[in-house]
């Protein structure tokens, strides 16, 4: 059964590691080895599961050499910059070893094309039986695009100048690190595998989303230490983490159709997705998923400008309405409209609603009220006094003098 494996990490700058990736990838030391002592050293170490191994796109600087690239990567690349990426992609076991090192060629190429600096492996050790193949391809790969310029090791590695190119380090290729990037390489890589094996006449097929996601319930295998699946390989020792795996592929028997037909219909909806059709040939069916990869790699920036870009707007507008409650209270504070003031926010947002004319209608209603209910005031506190006058006048004479207000007397009224 066919099964997607892809498995990418990142080194960051200022790690020892590269030298050892790119030996134990390549099988080669720093220096020059023949074939024939490579190949004796190879089966020495029990590593005589390379079949094919190159290194590509490298600047003029690192001579050829991948151990003087990524080394010189981890040095010189920015603080806690990704210096390089490793990434691994298990190869079907459903393909003969010629097909498989076809689908090496056009995964490479789809990944790295003529820009990105790369060693990458063909290995092919036995399953931990040692009764199967188990192909996949191991690269180490650079985010440093090749743009022709030269440049020393120092200055590869800095900031790119988008206005001046020359006097900055090497362009980064977007494709490795926009939003979602693994996720789309997986998606990818899953429709180069899932070409070689149709036109290979194979049955299985890969699907790019996990077992969860496929609502497939199905334990995913721990990862194992080399130890371990050597351990176990040579001299049949079971650790609990390999009693895990074990177990977990005894069970997979049951959910193995399930896993095919979900990988099927998601291929024939990708297929249609992508326009593929049988009349193309494969350099044309390529060419066609490179697009597709390089459009969603084009449009992330955009989608993220036009989020950047609405949630600006929102802050905008939020500020703009809190602008206007500010100019509205303070048009309250100014006319003496202390309703409108202990109203709040809320009963400020349905004046609104109702409108700018419909707000000034009911300030102007509101200076009258005020203004009415000012010369109530004072008519109250006049008539206070008055009473109190009177008060102090009965306790003296037992009469009660009455003195009229200028306002009655203007009207006529009297006793």
């Amino acid at each position: 059964m066919a099964q997607l494996y892809f498995h990418r990490s990142v080194y960051k700058s200022g790690n020892k590691q590269a030298t050892a990736k790119v030996r134990y990838l390549t099988r080669k030391p720093g220096h020059t080895l023949s074939r024939a002592d490579q190949y004796e050293r190879f089966i020495a170490e029990g590593r005589e599961d390379l079949y094919y191994t190159q290194t590509r796109n490298l600047p003029d600087w690192a001579r050829g050499s991948p151990h003087v690239y990524f080394r010189e990567a981890a040095e010189y690349e920015r603080a806690n910059g990704n210096a390089f990426e490793e990434w691994k992609i298990m190869l079907p076991q459903d393909l003969s070893p010629r097909q498989n090192m076809a689908l090496m060629r056009d995964l490479v190429d789809t990944i790295a094309g003529d820009r990105l600096p790369m060693t990458y492996a063909f290995h092919c050790p036995t399953t931990m039986a040692g009764t199967k193949a188990q192909p996949h391809l191991h690269l180490i790969l650079s985010a440093r695009q090749n743009d022709g310029i030269a440049r020393t090791p120092q200055q590869y590695f800095k900031r790119y100048n988008r206005t001046h190119p020359e006097r900055g380090g090497a362009p980064k290729d977007p494709a490795l690190y926009h939003l979602k990037a693994v996720k789309q390489w997986r998606i990818t890589i899953t429709d180069v595998v899932n070409l070689h094996l149709e036109r290979a006449g194979c049955e299985g097929r890969v699907h790019p989303d996990t077992l969860e996601a496929q609502g497939i319930e199905r334990t995913p295998e721990p990862k194992l230490l080399p130890s371990e699946s050597r351990a176990y390989r040579e001299q049949g020792i079971v650790s609990p983490r390999m009693q895990e795996v074990l177990t977990i592929r005894a069970n997979r028997e049951r959910t193995r159709a399930d896993e095919q037909a979900s990988a099927v219909e998601y291929w024939d909806s990708r297929k249609a997705e992508l326009g593929l059709t049988d009349t193309m040939d494969l350099p044309a069916q390529l060419t066609v998923i490179g697009e597709a990869r390089a459009l969603v790699r084009d449009q992330t920036p955009a989608q993220r400008q036009e989020q950047e870009a609405q949630r600006l707007h929102e802050r905008g507008q939020e500020a703009a309405d809190d602008a206007w409650l500010d100019a509205v209270l303070l048009w309250a504070e100014e006319t003496g409209a202390r309703a409108l003031r202990d109203m709040g926010w809320e009963a400020v947002q349905e004046a609104r609603e109702v409108g700018q004319e419909g707000l000034e209608a009911g300030l102007r209603r509101e200076r009258v009220v005020a203004q009415e209910w000012e010369g109530v005031e004072q008519d109250l506190a006049a008539l206070a006094r008055q009473l109190d006058a009177l008060d102090t006048g009965a306790g003296r004479s037992g009469r009660v003098p009455v003195r009229l207000w200028d306002k009655e007397r203007e009207q006529g009224w009297g006793i």
